[in-house]
């Protein structure tokens, strides 16, 4: 008969099915202490996932720590994992300060961030990132402002975004209206 093989490995981005709710704490360890940018990035994204399934403070606490990370990259998925996870207000406050980062996906994941943040505290500050240099930041920004849209304030904000030189930020904003 045929050799018997093994199924190919899943890709690096194989999605959300391939994580284990049980995985929560292992992923948690890893977060901080794997030396590939690229884990750390995958482990932000995965510790999302696990949230959605079991929410566990450990899972905070590890996306709280790769807010840190000396990577931009994983900042910047630390900060978009929030998003989903939601962002309680001391990491609202940390992703409002890190709209002003230099890198443009540190501010696009901060956006995403404060989409699961008070109103009271995001809208202000996704209204500024509508002015961001970067489309992806003003996007991000737009999306942010859609999950707030029950308020005055971000329909304002999103009422000047449908103006913006971006196509996709004004069609992103013309949908939240």
């Amino acid at each position: 008969g045929a050799p018997a093989h093994a199924p190919p490995p899943p890709p690096p981005d194989a999605g959300p099915a391939l994580v284990s709710v049980d995985a929560a704490e292992e992923l948690a360890r890893a977060a901080t202490t794997d030396p590939s940018r690229e884990v750390r990035v995958t482990i932000a994204k995965a510790l999302a996932t696990v949230w959605a399934q079991r929410p566990l403070d450990v899972t905070l606490d590890a996306l709280t720590r790769l807010t840190e990370d000396p990577d931009a990259l994983v900042r910047g998925a630390a900060y978009g994992a929030l998003g989903t996870t939601g962002c309680p207000a001391p990491l609202a406050a940390r992703a409002v300060t890190a709209l002003a980062a230099s890198a443009w996906q540190v501010r696009s994941g901060a956006a995403t961030a404060l989409s699961a943040a008070d109103p009271e505290v995001a809208v202000p500050a996704l209204a500024k990132a509508l002015a961001d240099p970067n489309a992806d930041v003003r996007k991000a920004a737009v999306l942010a402002l859609t999950h707030h849209s029950g308020t005055d304030d971000a329909r304002a904000a999103l009422a000047t975004a449908t103006t913006d030189s971006d196509a996709d930020v004004r069609a992103y904003a013309g949908r939240a209206l």
